[in-house]
């Protein structure tokens, strides 16, 4: 049986928010759909609506039916992939709903073991860290991502660097929610469900250091701000590189490797 004779086969319950099958089954609709106008088929957007609204989104109107398609082109954009025409993406997707579509993105789209690209843009960035931590999720073991891309300076209006959510995602799961340095926890939860830290790299990218694990540790807050301005953030760095066997102490530009 299809994924979709699956989904479309469980009445959701009538609540106010979305149910999971409801929104695999908007998933599933517009990978249909994206298959079939990637094919060259023609594509009725309307029957494949009207589909989707009889069986598992009985309880939803054709408006929240185009929001949640809207949303799944957003994602899907922040995430580098084609979106389908005639459904613009819409933002705003929320957190929890957001975390949903990406997981049942890369089920659908088979891509639970495709690697994240690098981007510089903060947004596109954070979904695909997210995406990459979910896929870590069912692979734990899964060996430091490399990356030769990412670390390197790219022109706009500023200058911003070209960032790995791979390398961000297997970074925050080898540290499990604890600071890498002060060993406390997380001082927060996100509103993913996540724990709150950051990413620093302990030879900052414009002094030359790379983008990748051996040169990356999660930490709280506070000690994320100790180590770029701290009196003793020399001190603190070459505590840590000693601490974290991953850790390779690269040099600045110009500096002989250490």
């Amino acid at each position: 049986m299809l994924i979709e004779e699956r989904v479309l086969a469980i009445r959701p319950e009538t609540s106010r928010d979305w149910t999971d099958v409801e929104l695999l089954a908007c998933v599933v609709a517009y990978r249909d759909l994206q298959r079939e106008e990637q094919g060259g088929a023609r594509v009725n957007k309307t029957e494949k609506r009207n589909s989707v609204l009889r069986n598992a989104l009985s309880s939803r109107s054709a408006g929240a039916y185009e929001f949640r398609m809207a949303n799944i082109s957003a994602v899907l954009k922040e995430l580098g992939l084609p979106t389908l025409g005639g459904y613009l993406p819409r933002g705003n997707v929320g957190a929890k709903v957001s975390a949903k579509i990406i997981s049942m993105i890369n089920l659908v789209w088979q891509r639970q073991n495709v690697p994240e690209l690098p981007t510089t843009d903060h947004q596109e960035l954070q979904t695909r860290v997210l995406s990459a931590r979910q896929k870590l999720k069912d692979n734990p073991a899964a060996l430091p991502p490399i990356n030769l891309l990412s670390g390197t300076r790219t022109q706009s209006t500023t200058t911003r660097f070209l960032r790995d959510p791979n390398v961000i995602a297997w970074v925050l799961q080898v540290a499990a929610g604890v600071c890498e340095v002060c060993a406390e926890p997380a001082p927060f939860v996100r509103d993913d469900g996540e724990p709150y830290l950051e990413v620093h790299h302990v030879r900052p990218l414009a002094e030359g250091g790379p983008d990748s694990a051996d040169n990356a540790i999660a930490v709280c807050p506070t000690c994320h701000r100790r180590l770029h301005y701290g009196y003793d953030k020399e001190a603190l760095r070459g505590g840590t590189l000693e601490k974290i066997a991953r850790l390779k102490n690269y040099p600045k530009v110009g500096e002989k490797f250490l």
